[in-house]
Formats: structure tokens, sequence, C-alpha cells
């Protein structure tokens, strides 16, 4: 039997070899059946030649014993295919290459992740100190816009300066190096306001370095801080409306009382601008400005103790539109109740202009109510019109009497006990208004004598500071109000 191999079947990859193969069988097959047709009696021929023999015989000739079909691919041809295998082969080395490169880069982006995060752990070290911190604080009100005492609420514009000592900046004083300080890898004390009515209308905050400051052993941070908002404050209107306000700015930290300590500035007064005032039709404003220390737990939910620094500045309220429109009214109302004297007692008209009076007294106070907030408490304007009212219904009571002593006396003596009567109440009212308003001047008037003098006390610790550099002491303060308060007042 024998095997042609044809010219065009060549060398072919490995995923066809299965065909090729297949094609190479059929091919035996084909050539043994041919094999057996020649060896028959009726086909042979003797005088032909062998096949072996003929030279137009195929190159290549084998057995049927001796084929396999690694000899099949023995002969190989370059094709299509074989492009097609070189192209891919190149595709995979290019992606195996980039796939490295890739893998690179990964490896030293994690490497360099691994040599920063420890210098930014050191940083954040820098903003805890184991020592309690004192923090000095100056407060402006540079400009006091409204007092609404209705929602008791005030709008203000606050400037506030703090400052602390901080050791970690000792490296960068020794190199003068103001520009490398960054406040969020140092300690700062987190300053925050408790008393805000909603969101500051806008917060601006910055900071400083001074390297080598007067008194102090280290370099000193200072906070530079502006806002304006709306504050709640509780208004006293006992004395209404000859009171004396508290307009009060809550300055508090995020920090327990542990960590800091806040006072006021050793070195500078806390000040407000009395010609930036802008309610001053209704309200004059004081010029000294005090503050007071204190703790609360209140505005945190947590148990952990957090200071305030209270700083005050004072307004009193100009009584001159509440004594022309209601004080002065309600008293013309009083002395008309007399007007009904030469009125005969039995005469029903008498009582009818009372009670229009009481009437007309009673529509003011709602007026009174308007002007205040709701309140447990009687101010001195709401005594007043009640006292008023009280006297208007006694008026009507003596009506009423006289009335009925008509019945059972004469005309003569109802008329005599009438003036008694009426004499009676005018003494009762005057005695009234003369120890109402020695009241007030013993009370609301004090307070005011007393803010008076501490505008003194003020301008005397500001020409201490300006001709010693430094705050007065507390007890040299206390004496000077002693001093001060046994002057005579102006």
């Amino acid at each position: 039997m024998s095997v042609y191999l044809l010219p065009n079947q060549g060398k072919r990859k490995s995923g066809t070899s299965s065909s090729s193969s297949t094609d190479g069988t059929l091919l035996i097959r084909r050539h043994e059946s041919q094999d057996r047709r020649q060896q028959s009696p009726s086909h042979s021929n003797t005088n032909r030649p062998n096949d072996t023999d003929s030279p137009h015989s195929p190159n290549i000739t084998t057995n049927t014993n001796s084929f396999t079909p690694a000899n099949v691919n023995q002969t190989p041809s370059p094709g299509k295919d074989l492009k097609l295998a070189d192209t891919f082969r190149n595709l995979m080395v290019t992606l195996e290459k980039s796939n490295a490169i890739m893998q690179s880069c990964a490896n030293a982006v994690i490497n360099l992740n691994e040599k920063v995060t420890p210098e930014k752990e050191v940083k954040q070290f820098l903003g805890s100190r184991k020592e309690k911190v004192t923090v000095e604080i100056k407060c402006a009100f540079l400009k006091i816009i409204d007092i609404e005492t209705l929602d008791q609420i005030f709008e203000a514009e606050v400037f506030v300066q703090a400052k602390w000592q901080e050791p970690a900046l000792a490296e960068l004083a020794a190199k003068n190096d103001i520009d490398n300080y960054d406040p969020s890898n140092y300690w700062i004390p987190r300053m925050t306001v408790l008393n805000t009515d909603g969101e500051l209308e806008w917060n601006r905050r910055s900071f400083t370095v001074h390297f080598k400051e007067e008194g102090y052993e280290y370099p000193v941070v200072l906070l530079l801080w502006r806002f304006k908002g709306k504050f709640r404050e509780n208004l006293e209107l006992e004395h209404f409306p000859f009171d004396v306000q508290d307009l009060t700015i809550q300055l508090s930290t995020e920090r327990s009382a542990d960590e800091v300590v806040l006072i006021e500035d050793q070195h500078v007064l806390c000040t407000v601008n009395t010609r930036a005032f802008q309610d001053a039709q209704e309200w004059s404003i004081y010029q000294h400005v005090e503050t007071f220390r204190d703790q609360t737990t209140q505005e945190y939910v947590s148990s952990t103790i957090h200071p305030i620094l209270f700083v005050q500045c004072r307004v009193k309220r100009k009584i001159g539109y509440f004594m022309w429109n209601i004080i002065f009214i309600v008293l013309l109302i009083l002395a008309l109740t007399f007007s009904t004297l030469p009125i005969d007692p039995f005469n029903a008209d008498r009582m009818s202009v009372t009670i229009t009076l009481f009437l007309t007294a009673v529509a003011f106070k709602l007026v009174v109510k308007q002007s205040l907030p709701t309140i447990s408490y009687l101010t001195y304007l709401d005594i007043y019109v009640l006292a008023t009212l009280v006297f208007l219904g006694l008026q009507i009571a003596e009506n009423s009497v006289m009335a009925g002593l008509c019945r059972i006396m004469s005309r003569d003596e109802v008329f005599v006990w009438d003036v008694y009567a009426v004499t009676s109440l005018a003494i009762i009212l005057l005695f009234f208004h003369l120890l109402f308003v020695i009241h007030i001047y013993l009370t609301a008037y004090r307070r005011r004598r007393l803010m008076k003098q501490k505008d003194r006390l003020y301008q005397a610790k500001k020409r201490h500071l300006e001709k010693y550099g430094v705050m007065m002491k507390a007890d040299q303060a206390s004496a000077l109000a002693i001093k001060m308060n046994q002057l005579p007042h102006k």
C-alpha cells in the first residue's frame, strides 16, 4: 500500500491536528482499495512494471505498517494560520509586559503610603497637650444691631481674640519659620458660642503666631475670630420700662475643664463700640464690659464639665416712649375720675362715666402686654396699670355706695359722705404715687447708678493698663470700687 502526501498538506498548527489525521486515514483507505483491485486475477498484469520501479511514482512512499500521524507533519509549509498564531503570540507577550509594569507601579504606591502614614501620625500627636492650657480671651462688641424685647434676643457683630502658649513651636521659632504653621497639626482650644439663636450669619477664623511675646516663655498662638448672628438673652424685666439689660456672649470650648482654662486677657481690655450702636432710639449703651467664669455640662450630651467665659455689655432702656404714650395717659384717666364729683350721686350717669374710664384703662393694659414677652411676674408698668384699675374699681364701688345711701339718708348727708370718700381716694392715690416713685428710685435707678459707677471703674482700669501695661489686680479694683461708691453721685 502506498501513501501520497499532497503538496498543499503542509505543517498545521496543533489546534488542527485531529483533522489532519482524519484526512490521512481516508487517503490510506483509498489506496488500500486500489491495491486490492490490482491484486485480483481479473485485473492482474504480469508485464506491468512495479509501482515502486516506475519513474513517475510519487516522491514519498511508505508501507502501511510504517505510517504514523507524525510522518504527515514532517514537511512544514508557511500559511495564514501560522501568521495568525505569531500575531496572537506577540499580543500575549505584550500583555504580560504591561501587567508586570502595572504591578510594579502598584507596589511603588503601596510603599509610598507606608512611608507617608507614620509622618502624619507624628504630626497629629502635636495636637494634644498633657498639661492644662490657659487661654486668654479678649472680646469686642463691634456692632450691636438690634435688641428685641419680645423674642428676648439681640443681634450683634463680635470679634474674639484668644491666645495661648505653644511649646511645640519652639523649633519653628528658632528658624523664624512662621509660614509652616498649620493649625490642624497643633493644639487649638476649639472655641464655640453657646447662646446663639440659630446659625451664625457669617463666621471667619484665622490664626497667627508671635514667636517672641513679652511676658510669655513660649511662642504665642492667636486665634482671630469674627462672627455675626443673633444671641439669646434672658431679659430681666422686673424694672420695665426703667430696666437695665445685660447683653451676654457665652464663650466655651469643646474641650473639658481638665484641659483648658478660659480667662480674660491680662494685657487687653474687652471693649464695646458705642458709636456703632444702631438701636439708640430705644436704648442707651454703657461703656464698660465685664467678664466672669463658670462651668457647664448642660450644652453637651455627656457628664464632662466644660468651662464658660461670660462677656457682658449693658444697655438701659429709654423711658420717654412709655412715659408719654402710656404712663401719662393712664395718669390722665385717673385724674378724670375726679370729674364725676360734681355729678349728683342720685344720677346713674356718674357710674357710667367711671365704668367707661375703667374700660379705657383695660385697653391700655393690653397695649402694655404687646410690648412684653410672656412672663410670669409683674413689671413696674404692669403694677402701675393694675393699680389704676384697682383705683377705678374703688371709684365704682364708691358710686354704688353713695347711690345706696340716697335711699336711707338725706341728700345733704350723702353729699358730705361723698366728699369724704372721694378725698380719701385722692389721698390714697397720691400716697401710692409717692411710694411708687421712691421704690423705683431705690431699685431701678439704683441699678442705673451702679452702671455709671462701673463705667468710671472701667475707665480707671483702662488708664492703669495704659500706664503699667498689665491689668489691675482684683483687690485693687475692689478697693477702687469702694472708694468710688463713697463719692457723691452725679
